[in-house]
């Protein structure tokens, strides 16, 4: 064949196949506005509608932002929890996906995740090939386990909302009345003077004003239901039962620890003669608390309360064991402590090393390692804080815990990473993906730093301080030096610790209705490990610490169950995820009487520059478009047949 023939050819080629490498390229998008607050000129709060478009395509996990103006980085953090969160309520797989987030606005400045809610929503929609039903908006921030949370500004939102002609907007539980700060103008002579008002406002009184119904929503999934006319179906929320093969071992661990503790306390209470009065004295006050809660875990047992029985019981062990240093410290002085230093490293050492050997051969024995991981971290940060205080010569407790104290708790702490091999054979498998675990170990190190750092940043707003958000800050220290050391499992447990109590301390200080809070985080535990059981994988830690979660919310600790039930929840998504587990959520689309009917046609402004599709990545039906590339792709062929039959 002569060149010419082959330019033709290739000319066609280029011409019709780039343009279908960009269509097989294009993947789902899905649009919603967003309200924002901005401040003018003179100081006042205006409120305003931004524009943001989501896409999602076949991927591995990446998620990407871009705003314009710019954006502060608790919005950029926003958009991969909002991947996060949407894949898991629809039961996908977000490592396989790549996220793209476009956010638009007239402020200057785009600050705070007040868009997060809108993120999730507008995530979901394009997982799913739908649109966001126009007329109505939501503001709210996401937290990882999928409530909506607090934010400011909502008054501001609500007139720009209003002026763009929505019919309903949703904004987060428990901020229906809320404080607004108005300018005031007083002139005093020839001088005006602008002073601030605090007014309390009713957000739904002030909607029927500007004609917009406003609805409060606790979830993301109580969000979908308006945005997208969605209603999801997750797994039961009803109350987990531990397998009764767990339950055998976790009496197994309890019977363990009231044994030592028994054992120390006969051996600490015959030597109590040796000791002066004042001496003998703190002993027996130490003694007499250990056996208080060696009572308290057999009562918990007898309630079928197993894991707070084991938490119970090996507190009375460590509290055994404290009484124990102090004895040999009233009898031989400072080298008893060299000595229980010498003994506690040794334990750690070896309870390290053992579990650094350990593969998981299924899903069940790696939480189990995960959980035997958080534990040595924890035994090993005991151990530094007790051989410091002694290097200081501070050995009993004053003003807080001594380093016999902390030495005892390590000791027994390392014990506790031991016990929680004994769950390895619970089940079998083919084994656990390690570059799985790797990437997820990743994504969530990075989910912690940022919802770690965005509690930080709101606690120091209000100038409050908090001992939960110090304990996940430790946590994500640890699982930073875990990853980057290589240690995988140790950064994955202490990784979603720390995202859980990071998130469980926004609740604390941000919550505008607690119970409401508490419900909603207990459903979504209830119902993540209820779908881990039903697919054989059974987390005993998520239910470990949704049984800690029940017994505060029975005693009325409504910020405890939280905690826990965070702890519980963070801990089964962890495993949904690495397992990829398909949820057994269903969805349904629904039409309500409380969806606005007649709903306004999108205006130009609410029309985003690469107009959204809901059609699927996969099993997507033919287009005009794709039509047309086929039967160029036919001319190119029967062209080129031509052309190479001429001789």
């Amino acid at each position: 064949m002569n060149t010419p023939k082959l330019a033709i050819i290739f000319l066609l080629a280029v011409m019709l196949i780039s343009p279908l490498q960009s269509y097989a390229s294009t993947g789902r998008k899905a649009f919603i506005r967003v309200p924002a607050v901005y401040q003018s000129a003179n100081g006042v709060s205006m409120g305003a509608l931004g524009n943001l478009t989501v896409e999602v395509e076949s991927g591995s996990g990446e998620v990407y932002f871009s705003a314009d103006p710019l954006t502060q980085i608790d919005t950029q953090g926003a958009a991969r929890t909002a991947a996060l969160v949407a894949s898991y309520i629809l039961g996908k797989d977000p490592l396989s996906y790549n996220f793209y987030y476009r956010l638009e606005s007239n402020s200057m400045m785009i600050g705070g995740p007040s868009a997060g809610a809108a993120m999730t929503a507008a995530t979901m929609a394009a997982i799913l090939g739908m649109n966001i039903r126009k007329g109505i908006l939501i503001t709210g921030m996401i937290n990882p386990d999928g409530t909506i949370g607090p934010v400011g500004g909502i008054p501001e939102k609500l007139e720009a909302v209003a002026k763009g002609g929505a019919k309903i907007f949703l904004i987060p539980a428990g901020q229906r009345i809320v404080e607004r700060t108005i300018p005031k103008e007083e002139k005093i002579g020839p001088l005006i003077i602008t002073t601030v008002e605090k007014k309390k406002v009713d957000l739904i009184d002030l909607g029927k004003k500007l004609g917009v119904k406003v609805v409060e929503v606790a979830t993301i999934s109580d969000a979908v239901k308006y945005l997208i006319g969605l209603k999801l179906k997750a797994p039961s929320s009803a109350e987990p039962k531990i397998p009764s093969k767990v339950k055998s071992i976790l009496i197994k661990w309890v019977n363990h620890y009231l044994n030592e503790s028994e054992s120390i306390r006969s051996n600490v209470k015959s030597n109590l003669t040796k000791l002066s009065y004042l001496a003998k004295r703190v002993v027996k006050s130490v003694l007499n608390n250990s056996e208080d809660l060696y009572k308290q875990a057999k009562d918990e047992m007898n309630q079928g309360e197993y894991y707070t029985s084991s938490s119970s019981a090996f507190q009375s062990t460590y509290e055994a064991e404290y009484a124990k240093g102090l004895l040999e410290y009233a009898i031989e002085g400072p080298k008893a402590v060299d000595s229980m230093v010498s003994r506690v490293n040794s334990k750690v050492n070896t309870i390290g090393s053992k579990l650094n050997a350990t593969r998981p051969n299924s899903f069940s024995s790696l939480e189990a390692l995960i959980a035997a991981k958080t534990r040595y971290y924890m035994a090993r940060d005991a151990l530094n804080k007790g051989a410091q205080l002694a290097s200081k010569q501070v050995y009993p407790d004053s003003s807080g815990w001594g380093a016999i104290h902390w030495l005892a708790y390590a000791y027994w702490r390392a014990e506790t990473a031991e016990t929680w091999t004994w769950l390895f054979g619970l089940s079998k498998g083919q084994g656990v993906p390690e570059a799985r675990v790797r990437k997820v170990a990743s994504v969530l190190l990075y989910e912690s730093e940022s919802v770690t750092s965005y509690a930080l940043s709101l606690l120091q707003d209000i100038g409050a301080s908090s001992s939960l958000l110090n304990e996940a800050s430790n946590d994500l220290n640890d699982a930073e030096a875990a990853y980057s050391s290589g240690d995988i499992y140790g950064s994955l447990g202490l990784a979603t610790s720390s995202l859980a109590k990071a998130t469980a301390s926004i609740h604390q200080w941000f919550s505008s209705d607690p119970i409401n809070a508490e419900k909603a985080i207990k459903s979504i535990s209830y119902s993540s490990i209820n779908n881990l059981l039903s697919k054989g994988i059974v987390p005993v830690l998520a239910l470990s610490y949704a049984e800690t979660g029940k017994i505060f919310e029975q005693k009325n600790g409504t910020f405890s169950s939280i905690v826990y039930y965070e702890l519980s929840s963070a801990h089964a998504h962890m495993l949904l995820l690495i397992s990829k587990v398909k949820s057994s959520v269903k969805t349904k689309t629904v039409t309500s009487t409380s969806m606005p009917q007649g709903q306004p046609s999108a205006t130009p402004s609410e029309t985003p520059k690469a107009t959204p599709t809901s059609q699927p990545i996969e099993g997507r039906k033919i287009s005009t478009e794709a039509l047309i590339f086929i039967v160029g792709a036919l001319i190119i062929g029967l062209t080129a047949g031509y052309l190479l039959g001429r001789r």
